[in-house]
């Protein structure tokens, strides 16, 4: 009798394990994996497995099968979101051709546009994807998670030649920071002088001693940074010269 009911218990178990085995058979085309990260159904999984690999004949196959490329996932990700930040280049144009929204906007106010400005410098695809996401249709004027607009990403890494391509791509270079200071004021007051005057040969409004601005430029020629032999005083004095030139009245410089 004891011998039966152990027979009957394994039976039992096999048959909870062979159920166990079919049920995670059948959901396996719905889970998260490492390659399929925001999307767990089919065919969208599989459109985001293509994107990682830079795949666009999968590509083609998982829109064929009903994938939208405009579909949210997990966290509002969207296939394009995916795209850029898998660097995957063949697969930005793919998606952009196929009506992709370059503005979308993820749970974290990321987007394609500050995805690819943040990757911009990313080797070897970086630069031509932030390109692809621009002449798709980006808002040059987007703006990062924190509140400032892209065009900071520029200024941080001091790149001069982007910031001009910008303004060939539509961006407003008077375009406010995230506390509502134009940008040249705002990086005048962080003493970057060489880009403060970078952006006004570009083209930007710099006479804000009308109040439309709490901190200009005349509040930030006040400090006593950087020294005279710091290779960014030649560009505050040139900033101080410019607003002399025009009128306006300033001391002179402090050293």
């Amino acid at each position: 009798m004891r011998m039966n009911r152990l027979v009957k218990h394994r039976t039992d178990f096999a048959a909870r394990l062979l159920a166990l085995v079919c049920f995670l058979s059948h959901t396996t085309s719905d889970a998260m994996t490492p390659i399929n990260q925001f999307f767990a159904s089919e065919p969208q999984a599989a459109l985001e497995i293509a994107i990682r690999s830079d795949d666009t004949e999968d590509m083609a196959a998982a829109l064929a099968r009903g994938a939208s490329v405009n579909a949210k996932g997990k966290f509002n990700i969207t296939p394009l979101m995916v795209a850029v930040d898998a660097q995957s280049p063949r697969a930005v144009r793919t998606l952009l051709e196929a009506g992709a929204l370059p503005n979308a906007l993820a749970q974290d106010g990321n987007g394609p546009v500050s995805l690819a400005v943040k990757s911009y410098l990313a080797k070897p695809h970086g630069r031509d994807i932030m390109l692809a996401i621009f002449r798709g249709g980006g808002d040059p004027n987007a703006r990062q998670p924190d509140g400032d607009p892209v065009l900071m990403r520029f200024i941080y890494d001091r790149d001069v030649a982007d910031l001009k391509l910008m303004k060939s791509l539509g961006a407003n270079l008077d375009i406010l920071d995230r506390t509502g200071d134009p940008l040249v004021t705002s990086v005048a007051m962080s003493q970057d002088w060489d880009m403060a005057w970078a952006l006004i040969e570009l083209g930007a409004a710099y006479d804000y001693e009308d109040g439309r601005s709490r901190r200009p430029l005349s509040l930030a020629l006040k400090g006593r940074y950087p020294a005279p032999d710091s290779p960014l005083y030649s560009y505050k004095l040139k900033v101080w010269q410019l607003l002399k030139d025009k009128g306006i009245a300033l001391p002179p410089l402090r050293r």
